[in-house]
C-alpha cells in the first residue's frame, strides 16, 4: 500500500531516534491507521528493545487481541455481522443485561449494533473495551459423525476500561440461559483469565458485582478473585430509584500465579493448569 507520507528509510536512519519514532507512531494512531502503527511500533522495537513507551503502544494494536480463544468446545470470539440477531437478543434480555452490566446499559437501536460490529477491528486503540461472543460447540445432527458441529453463541464477555499504563481492566461474563450458564462461565472465565496474564499481559483484572446478587459475588470469589472492599451507595437503579451497593473485587497477576484454585479447577475443565507460566 503506498503512503505519501511514508519515511524513507534515509529519512528513519537520519532521525532513529526515540522521539522520531514515537512521532510517526502517534500520527498513525491519530489517523486511525492502526496496521501501519503497528507496523512502525515493531521496527522500533529492533532499534529500542523493550522499549517503555513501544511497549504501551504495541499492548493497544497487539495482533493477539483479534486472535479467537478456544478451549474444551468453548471459544471466544470477535463479533462479527453473523451475530447481530443473537447480540439484539442479549440487549433486549433486560434481566440479562442489567446482571452483566448493572445500571450502565443504554439502549442499542438495530444501527449502533451494526456500526460496533463493522467496526470491532482494533476495539482497545478505538475505545479500550475489548468484546468476545462466547460459543459453544454442538452437533449439528446426532446421527452424523462428532466432528460435525456448530458453534453457537450462548454469551457474552468484555474486558471494559482497559488502563493502557496500568494493564489492567474490567471483566465481564453473562451467559443468559441458566441451561449452560454455570459451566459455561466457568470455562469463559478461565479462557479471559489465562489470556489475559499469559498471552496479553495484563496485571490486574476487577470485577464489580452487586451486592444484591450474592450469588454472582460468591461465584466470582470461587474463581480465584479477592473481594478488596464495598462501595455503598455506588449506583441508582433507574426503576425503583434505591441506591445500590456494589462489591470491588480484583486479582492480581501474582495472586492468580499461586492460586490452587484455578489450578486445580483449569486442569478439571481446560484440562492444562493455566497458572503456570508455560501453560
Amino acid at each position: 500500500m503506498s503512503r505519501h507520507d511514508e519515511p524513507n528509510s534515509g529519512e528513519i536512519s537520519e532521525k532513529s531516534n526515540l522521539a522520531h519514532w514515537i512521532t510517526l507512531i502517534n500520527a498513525q494512531f491519530q489517523k486511525k491507521d492502526y496496521r501501519y502503527a503497528r507496523d512502525l511500533i515493531l521496527q522500533g522495537l529492533t532499534n529500542f528493545p523493550d522499549h517503555p513507551q513501544l511497549l504501551d503502544r504495541l499492548f493497544i494494536v497487539d495482533q493477539r487481541w483479534s486472535l479467537p480463544i478456544a478451549g474444551n468446545k468453548y471459544y471466544l470470539t470477535i463479533p462479527e455481522e453473523s451475530d447481530f440477531s443473537f447480540l439484539q437478543q442479549c440487549y433486549a434480555n433486560e434481566a440479562f443485561m442489567e446482571q452483566l452490566l448493572p445500571m450502565g446499559r443504554k439502549n442499542q437501536s438495530p444501527e449502533s449494533i451494526l456500526f460496533a460490529l463493522r467496526h470491532s477491528e482494533f476495539s482497545v486503540a478505538q475505545s479500550k473495551t475489548m468484546h468476545w461472543v462466547i460459543r459453544k460447540e454442538e452437533r449439528i445432527d446426532a446421527t452424523q459423525v462428532p466432528s460435525n458441529t456448530q458453534l453457537k453463541p450462548i454469551g457474552l464477555a468484555s474486558l471494559m476500561d482497559i488502563q493502557i499504563a496500568h494493564r489492567r481492566a474490567e471483566l465481564l461474563v453473562g451467559i443468559p440461559d441458566n441451561n449452560d450458564r454455570q459451566r459455561a462461565s466457568a470455562i469463559a472465565m478461565l479462557l479471559i483469565l489465562d489470556f489475559a496474564f499469559n498471552q496479553i499481559g495484563l496485571h490486574k483484572l476487577t470485577s464489580l458485582v452487586l451486592a444484591n446478587n450474592p450469588h454472582s459475588q460468591k461465584s466470582t470469589v470461587a474463581i480465584g478473585f479477592t473481594q478488596e472492599g464495598l462501595r455503598r451507595h455506588h449506583l441508582r437503579d433507574p426503576k425503583s430509584r434505591l441506591w445500590l451497593d456494589c462489591y470491588e473485587n480484583g486479582l492480581v497477576e501474582d495472586s492468580f500465579r499461586k492460586n490452587p484454585v484455578i489450578a486445580r479447577v483449569s486442569k478439571r475443565l481446560l484440562g492444562r493448569d493455566i497458572t503456570s507460566r508455560l501453560s
